[in-house]
């Protein structure tokens, strides 16, 4: 089961994909996120761009539950992609975040990957109600996103953006 939503935002790539490659800023823009951090600073410097490998945990809300999810690095291409999947946590997933140049802006797109989301008798309609659920979210988190970094208050170097 795979889903993916995009959105315009009216900023470079450059700007979007690093705010999006920031763990700290995770919380700030996803609805379900409650905690995300590395845990292998690279070379003591938590503001290091990831590489393959490294692995980070996030705290997410699920359904009323809170989730704890550890996940690697699988892919990194600075200022267009970065790619995770799933080490420990209650369902392997695998995300990207991707970001390209449309028109004057960049089109982001937000994916999860992830063999079923439930399982057992009512697996597949589950699976189906939860699909919706995690592309309604993705929707208002990517709105969120745009509305952040596209404020006229913000600015690569602004209270609206975080790095690392």
């Amino acid at each position: 089961m795979k889903i993916e939503e995009s959105i315009i935002i009216k900023r470079s790539p450059n700007d979007v994909f690093a705010f999006l490659a920031a763990r700290r800023n995770d919380p700030v823009w996803m609805e379900s996120v409650l905690e995300s951090e590395w845990l292998e600073p690279v070379a003591s410097d938590t503001d290091a761009p990831p590489e393959r490998g490294r692995r980070g945990r996030m705290v997410m809300k699920s359904m009323g539950r809170r989730i704890e999810y550890i996940d690697e690095v699988t892919d990194f291409v600075s200022g267009k992609r970065i790619a995770h999947r799933t080490v420990e946590g209650p369902i392997s997933l695998t995300t990207a975040c991707i970001t390209e140049t449309e028109g004057d802006g960049c089109r982001t797109t937000v994916m999860v990957e992830a063999d079923a989301f439930l399982s057992g008798r009512f697996g597949k309609l589950g699976n189906f109600i939860v699909a919706g659920l995690v592309r309604r979210g993705f929707k208002a988190d990517l709105i969120k996103l745009r509305g952040i970094l596209e404020s006229k208050a913000s600015d690569t170097h602004g209270v609206g953006l975080r790095h690392g």
